[in-house]
């Protein structure tokens, strides 16, 4: 009976996880609105414990449409810090991090993802807990506002975990927190067998006494330190991502180049634009900058219709002095109307010979794919004479969820950019086909949301 309980939790559970997030805008057209937002969010994160990555911010792309996230939260260890462990019987203590409310005009926000860390002892290998995740009210008396199970297994338990709340009619997008928009409290505790434990993780000493960021839950209307409850000066080892339907003002879905005798052809496609200014084209020799422009185009406003966008950079004898073939590193720019800009993924460019070589599919990059970090998976091939060339993107099942080229190539090599969108919405295997005539390769990527 235990079994056949524990398989049905264990089908429930995967079952959720593969439900699609699905999420439609609210469109929020006034450009000062959205620039008073973004300078309120700055200013949040200049005040944040977790200030150090606040720059480590979704790129439009691998945001839950139609949500942007300003906050990718956490603890940062400082050089002088190390690691406290604590251990306690389960059910545990309810463990939490305080997040500032978003500024208007946001007027709903989701938690994207969760980060757990910690150890599950003396349980074996069959046996498994809970783990609940938990959103509440920063103010007393800490209702909460959502909350949601996950299984725990025995030993270490890290990694992200993505939420997927409930669509909340009438809006259609699955959203947590709605107006009036304020400061929650996000954490989560584990429950189950009684004779097992948890060990969890802290750093110390604490970075914030004076301004406590971690809290633990005494009593379900109560709250305290994390150093309190722990007896220690200690901040929680904790990470979460909020995610607020802010819109985006172009939704770009592919980026890529094309290395011929003396240029790089790029090309990229947006499937709608709004307040869409002009494309500035930067290059680099590193995918950290420093950024060169190369050129300009301007873009097409507001629209909701598919737009293709092709530049040509040229080669010249200073860019291959020296012998050996530079890699350059391509990417956009992207100025709204108002003066906004947003800077898209990169992608790499070899300038190499391509004499004798043969088709290639290269492995893709980064692989695994962690949309907390990149917004888009970079897809390098080689052709090495004209052929109509088919690169295309499917699932574990074999289901084809984007055509990224289906055209005639001549000689080079070219790079592309997948951007996971609405029919890759949960985190595994997909994978990248290149045919061209009698070839065939194919590469596997992980997506982890």
């Amino acid at each position: 009976m235990e079994d056949m309980f524990e398989m049905k939790l264990l089908t429930l559970i995967v079952i959720a996880l593969l439900l699609p997030t699905i999420c439609s805008a609210q469109e929020i057209s006034e450009a000062t609105a959205q620039e008073q937002f973004r300078e309120a969010v700055s200013r949040l994160e200049a005040d944040s414990p977790f200030a150090p990555l606040a720059s480590e911010v979704f790129t439009k792309t691998a945001a839950p449409p139609p949500f942007v996230c300003p906050y990718f939260l956490y603890y940062q260890n400082s050089p002088s810090a190390s690691f406290y462990y604590y251990t306690e019987n389960v059910p545990t203590t309810e463990f939490a991090a305080k997040i500032k409310a978003p500024p208007s005009p946001a007027s709903a926000c989701t938690v994207w993802t969760v980060m757990v860390d910690f150890e599950l002892l003396d349980a074996a290998l069959t046996e498994k807990d809970t783990i609940r995740i938990f959103v509440r009210n920063a103010s007393p008396p800490y209702a909460t506002i959502y909350d949601t199970w996950f299984l725990a297994r025995s030993g270490e338990n890290r990694g992200f975990i993505e939420i997927d709340p409930p669509v909340h009619p009438p809006s259609s997008y699955r959203a947590i927190i709605s107006n009036p928009l304020r400061d929650v409290l996000i954490g989560y505790h584990i429950v189950g067998d009684s004779t097992h434990k948890v060990k969890w993780k802290f750093t110390t000493p604490s970075m914030y006494m004076s301004t406590p960021h971690s809290f633990a839950f005494p009593t379900r209307t109560t709250i305290t330190t994390a150093s309190q409850a722990v007896g220690a000066s200690v901040d929680w080892v904790f990470q979460t991502r909020m995610c607020c339907n802010i819109p985006i003002p172009v939704e770009l879905s592919v980026f890529d180049a094309q290395v011929d005798e003396d240029a790089v052809q790029l090309h990229w496609r947006t499937e709608s634009e709004t307040n869409n200014f002009s494309f500035e084209i930067q290059r680099a020799l590193s995918p950290d900058g420093p950024w060169e422009s190369r050129g300009f185009l301007a873009g097409h406003g507001t629209t909701s219709l598919p737009k293709e966008y092709r530049y040509r950079d040229r080669i010249t004898e200073s860019d291959v002095a020296g012998g050996q073939p530079p890699v350059y590193w391509y990417r956009l720019l992207q100025r709204d109307f108002d003066g906004t800009m947003y800077d898209y993924a990169p992608i790499q460019v070899y300038l190499a010979d391509l004499s004798g070589s043969g088709f290639e599919l290269s492995p893709m990059y980064p692989n695994p794919l962690r949309l907390s970090v990149a917004g888009a998976a970079r897809i390098r091939y080689r052709v090495p004479e004209d052929a109509n060339v088919r690169i295309s993107v499917h699932d574990a099942l074999g289901r084809e969820l984007a055509m990224l080229a289906n055209n005639m190539h001549s000689p080079g090599v070219y790079e592309t950019s997948w951007y996971p969108g609405p029919n890759a919405v949960y985190s595994g295997y997909y994978f990248v086909r290149m045919q061209a005539g009698s070839y065939h390769a194919t590469q596997k990527l992980t997506l982890v949301r």
